[in-house]
């Protein structure tokens, strides 16, 4: 992995993350918040919230075990206020912890965690556009530095096109540097020319318009090498002045490019047509002597520009020197590995050395076969996980192409019936219902992912700490039974938060599963009950939001709840012999129910009485 390009996305990463922006290294900010925390008036609410999230920040250059510490505090605060935009926030900053220790997988589950968190702050309706927007592009660009440190270029391009379209709309221009320059870098890794040439271009574009010389200069590096490959040595010439200028004036601050660049102008001026060896041979001295001196991680390149350079003065002895020190320990293979063995081949050809050559001849075609299965099989993993995504997307596009046309003919159907007044109402009618069901489905999609993350943290994080410290006490017997109901009840919430069975086999089986959980609860079907899965869902919602009001609110000891399905409605109703409702049927969740059930055209029905239970339905039309 080129350490350039690890510090080139992390600066990314600080570039996107706006809502990061905190850079009081004094921690003055830090020192008082905290004495805040612990004075006489404390913050609380979304103050409190908010002293979390700076805190974590503020924390986060000096103490990861204290920013860690705040971050946790700062999520559990965001569910109980329903934060939204501080939990998002919090998801990338733990992500990026995962990333900076290379814990790949556990890094990008965070970041999608963190966008399932924006599709619902979108859905809220209580943010602005521009924060969505600024939280969504972060997200995007964060994912594709994460899978670009991965050498998962088909992932990487895909996200950085994500976030490029939002930089755009709000002219951000800087982050769109630095994105079109990974682009192209990634490209260019990939072999494909004429895309990496465009995004250097572009990138070389817009930083001219912010005037960040520095990325100017990194794509120009990048293009030194496509004209050279080329063999178009006026746009290559051109282009080094530039970039040899700029890394010239800065090889003590940019010192690990700087002797890249100087590799480039080997190159350059040993292009056909145009050779001058002796430049060529004054900057690759410079280039190795600079990398025999300093630590770099990869110096392949610059050692390979002076074997070239070595074999074209016919000097094998000094070209097998500088060809040796090519060699890369690098588990995946690449083209540059290839290049190397081939020049090996060459100069042992040359030197006599008949074995040698033959074993290096074997070993680029040995390192072609293996580059051409680790990338297709690295290429094969990425379409699927691309596949998926695009699979999810064209569900929620599809939903929303139906609405666009549902409204395209009422309004060829409101032309056609103008003077039918009652006509055009019932369209406005049906657009509205049509509108809403979209943005339900859509709201339900990414409420469901957001759930199915936080279930299967409860269950396996906490539960297996519940677990391990129940083995821990077992000798102090009266705690037990409080430790075991708390397991009990953490793996029924982590379970009913997203319901697999519910997933893999239908509410019914779900519904079963769940009265078998709940105490005195029984579970009876009438007709073959299989409906849209988020239609599924909203009436399990349902089911469970009503169980739980009745074990702890009604005090039930017997639930019943009966799934019935008809010809043109589906009924759930649930019933128990608690305290009844009295006059709080307005509240215990029953606000949450009528919500979930209202783009479907549904009905809640109540009939209860005190001492004598409650009997809910709820009924939905097919």
């Amino acid at each position: 992995m080129n350490l350039r390009r690890f510090f080139t996305c992390l600066f990314v990463a600080a570039c996107c993350l706006s809502a990061w922006a905190y850079n009081d290294y004094r921690n003055a900010k830090v020192d008082s918040l905290e004495a805040a925390l612990k004075g006489k008036n404390p913050p609380k609410g979304t103050d409190l919230l908010r002293a979390y999230d700076e805190l974590m920040r503020g924390w986060l250059p000096f103490d990861s075990q204290k920013a860690s510490e705040y971050g946790h505090k700062a999520l559990a605060l965001s569910y109980e206020l329903n934060g939204l935009n501080v939990r998002q926030n919090i998801l990338r900053f733990f992500a990026q912890m995962h990333y900076a220790r290379e814990e790949h997988d556990e890094a990008i589950r965070l970041f999608l965690w963190a966008l399932a968190v924006v599709d619902t702050m979108e859905q809220s309706g209580r943010y602005t556009q521009r924060d969505i927007d600024d939280a969504r592009s972060c997200t995007y660009g964060a994912i594709g530095n994460d899978y670009n440190i991965q050498d998962k270029h088909h992932l990487a391009i895909h996200y950085y096109h994500l976030a490029l379209p939002i930089f755009e709309k709000y002219n951000w221009t800087e982050s769109q540097t630095i994105l079109y320059h990974n682009i192209g870098e990634l490209y260019l890794t990939m072999g494909n020319m004429q895309e990496a040439e465009r995004n250097y271009l572009k990138a070389v574009e817009k930083g001219t318009a912010s005037g960040d010389s520095l990325m100017m200069a990194l794509a120009r590096k990048g293009l030194i090498k496509i004209y050279t490959r080329q063999g178009n040595y006026e746009r290559a010439r051109q282009v080094a002045e530039k970039c040899y200028a700029y890394y010239h004036a800065h090889r003590t601050e940019e010192p690990e490019d700087y002797p890249v660049v100087l590799a480039s102008m080997v190159r350059l001026n040993m292009m056909e047509g145009h050779e001058n060896l002796a430049a060529a041979k004054t900057y690759a001295e410079e280039a190795v002597g600079l990398v025999d001196s300093l630590l770099f991680e990869d110096k392949s390149d610059v050692y390979a520009a002076a074997c070239e350079l070595a074999m074209a003065e016919r000097q094998w002895q000094l070209a097998l020197s500088y060809g040796l020190r090519t060699i890369r320990p690098d588990s995946l293979a690449t083209t540059a590995d290839a290049s190397c063995f081939r020049m090996l081949a060459e100069i042992y050809t040359q030197l006599g050395q008949k074995d040698k050559a033959c074993e290096y001849i074997n070993k680029v075609y040995e390192v072609m076969t293996r580059y051409v299965t680790d990338h297709y099989q690295l290429g094969l993993s990425q379409m699927e996980v691309l596949y998926e995504t695009e699979k999810k997307e064209a569900q929620i596009a599809a939903l929303d192409k139906e609405r666009r046309l549902d409204c395209w003919l009422m309004t060829a159907a409101a032309i056609a019936i103008a003077a039918l007044m009652a006509g055009c109402v019932l369209l406005v009618v049906v657009h509205r219902r049509k509108k809403a069901l979209l943005v339900a489905k859509v709201a339900l999609e990414t409420e469901t992912s957001e759930r199915r993350i936080l279930a299967r943290d409860l269950h396996d994080g906490l539960g297996g700490m519940l677990s391990l410290l129940r083995l821990k006490i077992e000798k102090q017997e009266e705690a037990l039974p409080l430790l075991d109901s708390t397991v009990e009840e953490l793996r029924r919430v982590s379970h009913h938060m997203m319901p697999e069975e519910l997933l893999r086999s239908g509410l019914v089986s779900a519904l079963r599963d769940f009265a078998v959980s709940v105490p005195g609860a029984h579970f009876q079907t009438v007709g073959n009950v299989r409906l849209k899965t988020e239609v599924e869902l909203v009436l399990y919602r349902c089911a469970y939001e009503l169980v739980n009001n009745a074990m702890k609110h009604a005090k039930a000891e017997h639930i019943e709840i009966q799934l019935m399905q008809e010809t043109r409605q589906v009924t759930l109703t649930v019933c128990d012999d608690g305290t009844g409702m009295g006059e709080t049927a307005q509240g215990m969740g029953l606000q949450n129910i009528r919500e979930r059930i209202a783009p479907y055209q549904g009905r809640l029905d109540i009939v209860s009485a005190d001492s004598r239970g409650t009997d809910i339905n709820i009924t939905l039309p097919l």
